[in-house]
């Protein structure tokens, strides 16, 4: 994947990541609980609106970093495979 659109990705996500956190420590510090539910699909454990956003916080925590890493790592490699080395590089010869 092209490395622009990696880091491009890695800022969007790291920016919905602080704001969606914000909400989700607003909520979790203020006992936001609208409704509870009844089955959630986690059985008895049942997270309130402000631990779910949370949760949702740190999976686009951990897809930033991983949008960031591999940017980083397209470009060492495209930067070492993009030119060649000195030796290889034959002098031109005026004829």
């Amino acid at each position: 994947m092209n490395p622009v659109t990696l880091k491009r990705i890695a800022i969007a996500a790291a920016i919905l990541t602080v704001l969606v956190a914000i909400d989700g420590l607003y909520m979790v510090l203020t006992n936001y609980h609208p409704d509870d539910t009844s089955n959630n699909g986690f059985g008895a454990f049942h997270p309130s609106d402000g631990q779910t956003v949370l949760i949702a916080a740190g999976l686009l925590l951990l897809v930033a970093i991983i949008a960031f890493v591999l940017s980083n790592r397209t470009q060492l490699t495209v930067g070492a495979a993009g030119q060649p080395a000195k030796q290889d590089v034959e002098p031109e010869v005026n004829a």
